[in-house]
This record gives structure tokens, C-alpha cells and sequence, in this order.
């Protein structure tokens, strides 16, 4: 077990340092900050001497083992928006807790709606329960987040008048982004569960536990879920990482003030250390979400971790 953990450690930080090299180049390499920082009639002097004061005349190699020398320092770089020279790390831990908030209330909303809807969808198979929830699955996985965005908006905003239409307050600001983002979530979730239940109501198990004249409630809910959910269990941090991650157009579509719009913004402007940082925050979560879905499945079943 002790191996298989430090593989999979060592799998993530080449990852990560992975994602590093592929961001910083792909960010460095779409223009020149320098051109939207100053005025149109700048001279090639003031031209140069901001690219100098950025490091931007430097090779791109040498900026990215700058780059990554000061990451294994916890040093994000510095914000090059404004006068001000704010660090990228504090403008990111002032974003993050919004991005957080939402992701959470996602997921919360996911395996409140997305467990039921594949219990029941299992239990009462091919009933117009089954129907339904299977439509809604197919509809949940093919509609993209901002169209669900901007349906939920016209119709609970503008028409109905009961939802915010954006930004960040109490718990009904939330209402509408997460339901945004938890969509389709919902939809894999109710599909995942309904089709591990239907297996496992169908094993020796199951009925012995029924011969035993166990209540049907305990029969789906305690012996029934149990087994069907394992793979959900191990499948909730991908999805926990999705929705954190892919916050990006929910949180530009309902300008709710998370990371997924302030890399944005940041693009607008060509605030590159801010890109990079973003895309960092992201791509670790979804690393570290993963590199702990590799270690809950190698715990729960053991040939992963012996083969």
C-alpha cells in the first residue's frame, strides 16, 4: 500500500509540474501584456522598459525556471493590473472562499437530488418515475451550462421575479449557480446510481435479505445503497473536482465574484501572473481530488493496489 501510494504521489507531482510547463508557455506565447498595460501612442522606448521591469525580454525558459522557482516558494507573482502591485496569492485567497461556497452548495444539491432520483428510478424500473428521471439524465448530461444558465435566469429572474439574477449574498443568491452547476452532476449521479442498483437488487444478497422479511425500505436505503454506492463514492471527489474546476461560465454568467471570474477578467486584461495562478489552483485541486479517488478505491478494493 505504501508503494502504491508514493506512485500515485509521484504520478501527481509530475502532473502538476506538467500542467505548469503547458500553462506557462501557452499563456506567454497568446501576446504581449506589455501592448494592453500602456497606451496606444507609447514609444518603443516605454515599450521596452515596461517588457524589461515584467522580465518579459528574458528567454522563455529562463522566465519559467524563475517562475518555478519562486512556486516552490509559495510566491504566485505579482498582479501586473493597476498600479498597484498586489501579490497574486492574496487576490486569490480573497476569490477563492466564493468559489468554494459555490462548488460546495453544487455538490451539496447533487447527492441530495442525484442519490434519490436513482434509488427510485432503480426501484420502480420502467415505471413513468424510471421515464423521467432517465429523460432528465439524458437532458442533464447533453444541455451545456450556459444555456441552463440563462433559462434558469429568464425564467426565475426576469419572469418570476424570485431569484437574484447575480452576484454574491445569502443562501438565494446561491440558488440559481449552483443549480447551474450541478445540472448535469445530477444527471450523471441518477444515472450511475439507478444502473448500480439495478445490479445489485438483482444479487443472491439482496434477496436473502428479503427472505429474512427485512423491510423493503431497509433492503434499498441500508443493504441496497451500500453496495451501489461504492462507485459513487469513489466517482464524488471527480465530481467534487468538475464542479469546483468548471466553474469558469457559471460564475461569468452570474458574475459571482469566485476564481472562474477573475481568470476572466484576468484574460481581458492579459494580467498573466493572475492566469497563471488561477489555472495552477485549478488544475491542483483537481490533481490533489483525483490523487485522493486513487487512494479511496485502492483502499476500498485491493487488487487495484496489488496489481
Amino acid at each position: 500500500m505504501i508503494r502504491y501510494i508514493l506512485e500515485r504521489l509521484l504520478q501527481a507531482i509530475l502532473s502538476l509540474i506538467g500542467v505548469t510547463i503547458v500553462v506557462f508557455a501557452m499563456v506567454n506565447l497568446t501576446g504581449d501584456p506589455s501592448l494592453v498595460m500602456l497606451p496606444e501612442d507609447a514609444t518603443a522606448e516605454q515599450i521596452a522598459m515596461v517588457r524589461h521591469e515584467l522580465g518579459l525580454d528574458r528567454p522563455l525558459a529562463v522566465r519559467y525556471l524563475l517562475y518555478l522557482g519562486d512556486l516552490l516558494q509559495g510566491d504566485l507573482g505579482t498582479s501586473i493590473r493597476g498600479l498597484a502591485s498586489v501579490p497574486v496569492g492574496r487576490i486569490i485567497a480573497e476569490r477563492l472562499p466564493a468559489t468554494l461556497e459555490l462548488g460546495a452548495a453544487a455538490v451539496l444539491l447533487t447527492f441530495l437530488i442525484g442519490v434519490p432520483l436513482g434509488v427510485y428510478a432503480g426501484y420502480w424500473k420502467g415505471s413513468s418515475f424510471d421515464v423521467a428521471a432517465r429523460v432528465f439524465a439524458v437532458l442533464g448530461q447533453s444541455a451545456p451550462p450556459f444555456w441552463v444558465g440563462i433559462i434558469l435566469i429568464i425564467i426565475f429572474s426576469i419572469h418570476l421575479g424570485w431569484l437574484p439574477a447575480g452576484g454574491r449574498g445569502g443562501i438565494i443568491h446561491l440558488v440559481l449557480p449552483a443549480s447551474t452547476m450541478a445540472w448535469a452532476s445530477i444527471a450523471g449521479v441518477t444515472r450511475l446510481i439507478r444502473s448500480n442498483l439495478l445490479e445489485t437488487l438483482d444479487t443472491d444478497y439482496i434477496r436473502f435479505c428479503r427472505i429474512k422479511g427485512q423491510s423493503e425500505t431497509n433492503v434499498i436505503w441500508k443493504h441496497g445503497l451500500r453496495n451501489a454506492g461504492i462507485p459513487v463514492m469513489t466517482f464524488s471527489a471527480v465530481i467534487t473536482a468538475s464542479l469546483i474546476t468548471g466553474s469558469v461560465i457559471t460564475e461569468t454568467i452570474f458574475t459571482w465574484p469566485g476564481l472562474g471570474k477573475l481568470l476572466i477578467d484576468s484574460i481581458g486584461f492579459r494580467d498573466l501572473p493572475v492566469i497563471q495562478g488561477c489555472i495552477l489552483v485549478f488544475a491542483a485541486v483537481y490533481i490533489v481530488l483525483n490523487l485522493g479517488v486513487d487512494l479511496l478505491y485502492a483502499f476500498l478494493n485491493p487488487k487495484v493496489r496489488v496489481g
